[in-house]
């Protein structure tokens, strides 16, 4: 055969082409060959029957050979047929049908050029394609709190390989949604034309409800802080002489946090303990919390025993601190030489450390029934002095820092409703910025 002829020669014409050939050989030489093999004349008729048997079963064997072959061929002509006619349809009718937006776009020397996006934009942002394809139809449409980020995110993504990021967007009719957008680069071509495949997704709902359980969230932990504040006043009623003493322990324990770099939860929990600090008080007898003299040995003992009812009262609320623990220590020292335990050095948890100067301080700058208040200066020696000893030597520095170069003032209020609206609505205005 001919190279000009195999080249056109499809594997089908092949196999008629050796059919033929084995075929003429088979009629032309066959007999010449039987003789050859067997001159015996007299077995003519055995010979010619053999062969013919040996005709059929090839060709037999080569016509299912050739309707197999013939058979794959058509079978894989049709797939891509149908392929060819269905899949473009059912890619399109597959986007239209998700909740996400799929879209592809060129990034060259800083500029941006959307060229596909799928037809359910229209559906999801109620903007027609020819309106999304224009090149500052994305830019316009971000919220304006959002579009210097989200801009410059979109840059440092294209500048890389792809990646995501999160914001607000306009619809048509005017309201936002939140969105994500992925991007991830397909290839770049030898003039360093990125081409990049996008996948934006409306993130509302999951948002909204991230709200609502923030929100929930909020309302617990101010039914929380309302039910310490609750107990607290309980507390102050058996002495009325140290009002208001819980909360600026606890206000003055978070602060000397805040000084230490502890962040803003690590802070909230000491303000809790300080609250709840000496509602064990409630078990020791109004005599003794508001005697106009110094305490003998035994009503003392008796008065240091409020560190343990403060512990048993608390230990089985379920406080996301280790509440509990820190107003039982609050009175131990580094030293060992503080109540109820004597516990030592690493044995006192940092909170109730914090918690121990906090409450020094405050009780020794107040007044009490049996002295007059002894004032910050003379408190802030005693926690100088004793540093390293009684007190963490981290925490009493913060503590002298704060007031000595923070300029910090033992709040005059009993009631810290203030400080607590605070802290709830900078949360909420750091969420309302996401």
């Amino acid at each position: 055969m001919s190279p000009r002829l195999r080249r056109h020669c499809t594997p089908s014409c092949k196999i008629v082409f050796g059919y033929i050939i084995a075929a003429s050989l088979w009629i032309f030489c066959g007999d010449w060959v039987l003789f050859k093999l067997w001159p015996d004349q007299t077995k003519i008729f055995e010979l010619g029957l053999f062969k013919g048997l040996g005709f059929v079963a090839f060709t037999s064997l080569a016509l299912f050979l050739l309707l197999r072959k013939n058979a794959r061929l058509i079978f894989k002509a049709h797939m891509a047929e149908t392929a060819n006619q269905v899949l473009p349809t059912s890619i399109a009718k597959i986007f239209s049908a998700t909740p996400v937006i799929v879209y592809s776009l060129e990034y060259h020397d800083g500029t941006t050029v959307p060229t596909w996006v799928s037809s359910n934009v229209e559906k999801i942002l109620g903007y027609s394609e020819a309106d999304t394809l224009s090149l500052d139809w994305w830019e316009k449409n971000l919220h304006p709190e959002d579009r210097e980020t989200a801009i410059r995110e979109s840059v440092r993504i294209l500048q890389g390989s792809g990646g995501s990021h999160e914001y607000r967007f306009r619809r048509a009719n005017g309201s936002y949604l939140y969105a994500k957008d992925e991007l991830q680069l397909i290839e770049t071509n030898p003039s360093d034309k990125k081409l990049f495949i996008g996948v934006w997704t409306d993130l509302s709902e999951n948002h909204r409800s991230q709200l609502e359980i923030k929100s929930y969230a909020e309302r617990i932990e101010r039914a929380m802080y309302n039910t310490v504040t609750v107990i607290a006043d309980l507390t102050e009623l058996r002495d009325p002489y140290t009002a208001g003493h819980e909360a600026r322990v606890g206000e003055l324990a978070a602060a000397i946090a805040a000084e230490m770099g502890y962040d803003e939860d690590y802070q909230q929990g000491l303000r809790i303990a300080g609250m709840l600090h000496d509602v064990g008080k409630i078990g020791i007898p109004s005599e003794i919390l508001i005697r106009p003299r110094r305490l003998n040995t035994a009503q003392h003992e008796l008065l240091k025993t409020h560190a343990e009812y403060s512990y048993l009262l608390v230990k089985n609320i379920d406080f996301p601190w280790p509440t509990a623990q820190t107003v039982y220590q609050h009175h131990e020292r580094l030293d060992g030489s503080g109540y109820p335990r004597g516990l030592k050095g690493d044995q006192i948890i940092s909170e109730a450390r914090i918690l121990a100067i906090a409450d020094v301080v405050e009780s020794m700058s107040s007044h009490r029934p049996y002295r007059a208040a002894l004032g910050v200066t003379l408190a802030l020696e005693e926690i100088e002095q004793n540093a390293g000893r009684l007190y963490d030597s981290n925490a009493a520095a913060a503590c002298l820092r704060l007031f000595r170069e923070r300029g910090y003032e033992m709040p005059d209020t009993n009631k810290f409703d203030t400080t607590f609206n605070k802290i709830q609505e900078t949360r909420s205005a750091q969420l309302a910025d996401h």
